[in-house]
């Protein structure tokens, strides 16, 4: 699986469950262009974070152990074990859906905002940093896009 997420230098990706930041330039279309056509995979709380609407033109897996209505495009999974065999399977959050997929996870793609923001939900870094390194780098002025891969 790869994993594509937006954080702050101390790996803060949201803040009460919605992006601490308005936009990244250029990050969402990118997003767009890696998963198009793809599998995303995340977990309730993001799901409810982008309103509980499919990503169109992607196969949506949310992970939940609870039912409810969930429309065209989306499927759900009790826990992240039951795809570990989608290679080309995105996962694009929350936290604790992250955490629980790291041995999983063969790619990461980055983006890394050097603005300091309130943040209160992270994501482990040091992962990155033990188990992955980084085989490509752009820098955007105020945020850098990297590429890792598992070692």
């Amino acid at each position: 699986m790869k994993l594509i997420v937006a954080c702050e230098k101390n790996g803060g990706i949201g803040y009460r469950n919605k992006l601490p930041w308005d936009k990244i330039n250029g990050d969402l279309p990118r997003f767009k262009k890696l998963t198009d056509g793809g599998v995303v995979v995340m977990g309730k709380n993001t799901w409810e974070s982008i309103n509980k609407k499919p990503l169109p033109n992607r196969l949506n897996l949310i992970v939940t152990k609870g039912v409810g209505f969930y429309p065209n495009n989306c499927l759900t999974i009790p826990s992240i074990d039951c795809i570990q065999d989608f290679n080309n399977a995105w996962i694009i959050g929350g936290a604790k859906l992250i955490e629980s997929a790291w041995d999983y996870i063969h790619e990461v793609h980055l983006t890394q905002t050097f603005t300091d923001y309130t943040c209160d939900t992270f994501i482990d870094l040091v992962q990155l940093q033990k188990h992955f390194k980084i085989v490509a780098a752009s820098g955007h002025g105020d945020h850098n896009y990297e590429v890792y891969q598992r070692l």
